[in-house]
């Protein structure tokens, strides 16, 4: 595989890609709350090709490694494993396996994704280049185990909708933002 002088020097990013409801809950627990055929379609494609660090509950919740894709695991049980996943224990290793991850299977990619649940979020945010986020049009409680998405800090960040989709049937409305961090992330 040739990779174009471009390709090398262009500097490897994180982008997080996040669906969550109105109210930030992203989970209960045990997945996510709603079922967008569409974005789910656009999570493929924005994500293909890629690492994609995760923590143990969003695997569960997925059960599988996802084709095209290297699926780094982060958790703090040191006798975990799954078949497929690449697992560490803390956010530097996650780090270092996609940075690995991307030299062993796709070295013109240029994006690590940070991929949920909530804790996972929070840890890599700081990393963060950008964020790929839905929006759905509900407020669910989540309940008592609730992952929520963390609030964005406005003079961090700045937002572009990029399409705003309507209700049909049983599936709620939602819209699709792209928000670029406007100071610099930390160093991968």
């Amino acid at each position: 595989m040739t990779v174009s002088p471009h390709e090398q020097t262009a500097p490897l990013i994180m982008s997080a890609v996040v669906a969550m409801a109105a109210n930030r809950v992203i989970g209960d627990g045990t997945g996510l709350i709603w079922h967008l055929p569409d974005d789910l379609k656009r999570v493929k494609a924005l994500t293909m090709g890629c690492p994609l660090i995760m923590g143990r509950k969003t695997w569960d919740s997925i059960g599988r490694p996802l084709p095209g894709r290297g699926s780094i695991v982060l958790t703090r049980d040191q006798h975990w494993h799954a078949e497929g996943a690449i697992i560490v224990h803390d956010f530097n290793a996650a780090l270092v396996a996609a940075k690995s991850w991307i030299a062993a299977h796709n070295p013109q990619c240029r994006k690590i994704i940070l991929f949920g649940g909530g804790e996972i979020y929070r840890m890599g945010l700081d990393y963060c280049q950008q964020i790929d986020l839905t929006v759905i049009d509900i407020s669910p409680d989540g309940g008592q185990n609730a992952a929520l998405f963390p609030a964005l800090d406005a003079t961090e960040w700045s937002r572009q909708v990029e399409a705003v989709i309507a209700p049909a049937g049983d599936i709620p409305g939602y819209r699709y933002e792209c928000w670029q961090r406007a100071t610099p992330p930390c160093d991968l």
